[in-house]
């Protein structure tokens, strides 16, 4: 059986665990199992980029709500300008004039990324970031990891649904399998396992 699309993983998994009687509750598998795989997995396909704009006189922009982790964010300009980071106690403190001008530093809190000095003007951030594995769905039937590694999705579904059906015996054969899958994944990458050198200066 193929797993090219949202719903050959379906079929996939309901034959993997020999039940015909789980069709409402194989998405949330799939969905556990996205969350697990967003926790796990350290990949060059999982970063992706987004400009943002400030708004004059507001310190705060939004960030994307896929992000996990930040990677950079600048100014974008003639000469982009990284921002450095402040703790939020710190950002408060060394900007407590609440002055005006184009953003320097920024902290995170929440949702969103506040910036100082408050910006004077419209600014284009570039933001690269980690992001979290698209969400499968009806209407979205695939996406890179399941393109690129169906099993992963597969195994990490298959470790979801092993509680719900109460076959703790299968536990380990499915945690071993994923567990190889994410390996495999995070071995490609040179910022998770290879032997790539960042060159000192």
């Amino acid at each position: 059986m193929s797993i090219t699309n949202y719903s050959e993983l379906q079929a996939s998994v309901a034959s993997w665990l020999n039940r015909n009687d789980l069709s409402s509750n194989i998405p949330d598998f799939i969905t556990l199992a996205e969350a697990q795989l967003s926790t796990d997995l350290k990949t060059r396909s999982m970063e992706a980029k987004v400009t943002l704009s400030t708004v004059a006189g507001t310190k705060t922009v939004a960030l994307p709500t896929d992000m996990l982790e930040m990677r950079r964010i600048q100014v974008v300009g003639t000469y982009n300008q990284p921002l450095s980071y402040r703790s939020p106690d710190e950002l408060s403190i060394d900007y407590a004039a609440n002055g005006s001008g184009q953003p320097v530093v920024f902290t995170v809190v929440g949702g969103n990324v506040e910036l100082a000095p408050i910006p004077d003007a419209v600014y284009s951030l570039e933001l690269t970031y980690q992001q979290r594995i698209p969400a499968l769905s009806d209407a979205s039937q695939t996406n890179w990891l399941l393109t690129t590694w169906p099993n992963a999705y597969l195994y990490a579904a298959l470790l979801a649904a092993t509680p719900f059906i109460m076959n703790d015996e299968r536990l380990p054969v499915w945690a071993s399998l994923y567990e190889k899958a994410k390996e495999s994944i995070n071995g490609v990458d040179w910022y998770s396992g290879s032997t790539m050198k960042v060159r000192s200066r």
